[in-house]
């Protein structure tokens, strides 16, 4: 039965009358994550139960999942499931909550799995999950490599989030053929965010990439996973008709990318303590960002032998390191990157004009673009 409470989430008029759109996204996500938490925290405390019985050593991939799940994140790929159900007209409020972890779940596989590939130490300012099994290892005083022990048991900690994303799904309180359809959208999430970083790592193989070719990673990567198939799901959740998934891919691929790149100009600009990691690490992993493509792109010869030595050099000084960021301001691909998120997002605003979305949803698709807006 459709529970027909007005949901609290897209109560705008009454709960944020005098706030701006993107301070307006910002609570409401807040509210959302309050609820897909609570959520999360029962399933995993059911599955830590499982575990328990399996074997009490088992419990500590479950607790990895629990402890990386709760250092942070903002349950984005949830609340953009979510809304795009209730965006669909549909209104089975704990239902659509308790299957938005599908796509949490499957995040934390992901990421888990980024950090190995990344060599990443931290994530959101707190150890990766392969540094919590290395620390494991060493507190117990194995023998042999904690390095690999620490990979191998943060991959099975990844590979059991996946089981999760699954088991949530495929368990989701809807009619079977609105589940089989989901489904076919959680697939191809699956599979095009695989493909995405696979050209990501492909590319920091590679010299140079194009801006066509970044924002091509971007759409697989990022775009896609982050906004479209977590749209679509929700949308097939709720019945929805195919224009409805039409709208959603014209806001979502725009949206995503802008977000992305937002996300990379801070990682080299942003507060260290606001994105939860160095903002030297993309410049000496050498990720290949339309700021990097753009700052090459329209450098002199000077700036780029500058480039050509800094980029990609783990052991460069932070003087150097500051003298990429001048360069960047200085060709104007700051300002060019700036520029080009924020097209995007108009973009993806500008695909739900006359789209036939109830408001409660469409509210949050609005203001979750004007808080992108307003990050710079």
């Amino acid at each position: 039965m459709e529970d027909t409470r007005r949901l609290p989430l897209y109560r705008s008029s009454l709960l944020f009358e005098d706030a701006s759109k993107a301070k307006e996204a910002e609570r409401l996500l807040s509210w959302f994550k309050s609820e897909v938490d609570q959520s999360i925290n029962h399933f995993l405390k059911q599955k830590k139960k499982q575990a328990d019985e399996i074997s009490p050593e088992f419990r500590g991939l479950v607790e990895e999942i629990e402890r990386f799940i709760s250092s942070g994140g903002k349950r984005v790929r949830p609340a953009f499931l979510y809304s795009g159900y209730v965006a669909s007209g549909a209104r089975a409020y704990d239902a659509i909550v308790y299957t938005s972890m599908c796509v949490e779940f499957l995040h934390t596989f992901a990421l888990i799995h980024d950090d190995i590939i990344d060599r990443s130490a931290t994530r959101r300012g707190k150890p990766t999950s392969h540094k919590i099994f290395e620390n494991y290892h060493s507190r117990r005083k194995f023998p042999g490599s904690k390095e690999h022990f620490g990979v191998s048991a943060a991959l099975l900690a990844g590979d059991l989030a996946f089981t999760f994303a699954e088991e949530v799904l495929t368990s989701a309180p809807f009619p079977q053929e609105r589940v089989r359809r989901a489904r076919y959208y959680f697939d191809q999430m699956k599979f095009q965010v695989i493909a995405g970083e696979y050209l990501d790592v492909l590319g920091s193989y590679k010299k140079k990439l194009t801006e066509e070719e970044i924002l091509h990673v971007l759409e697989y990567k990022t775009a896609k996973y982050t906004v479209e198939r977590p749209l679509q799901i929700g949308a097939m959740l709720a019945g929805a008709e195919v224009d409805t998934l039409e709208t959603f891919t014209a806001y979502g691929i725009p949206l995503g990318q802008g977000f992305q790149l937002q996300d990379d100009i801070l990682g080299v600009f942003g507060d260290k303590k606001k994105i939860g990691k160095p903002t030297d690490s993309d410049i000496r992993e050498g990720k290949k960002t339309v700021l990097v493509a753009k700052a090459y792109e329209w450098a002199d010869n000077k700036q780029k032998r500058v480039l050509d030595k800094t980029f990609g050099n783990a052991n460069a000084p932070e003087k150097e390191i500051e003298d990429v960021r001048k360069i960047i301001y200085a060709t104007g691909a700051f300002d060019y990157a700036v520029s080009l998120s924020h097209r995007l997002i108009e973009q993806a605003k500008d695909a739900l004009n006359g789209a036939k979305l109830k408001d409660e949803g469409k509210e949050y698709l609005l203001a979750a673009a004007d808080y992108l807006l307003s990050r710079m």
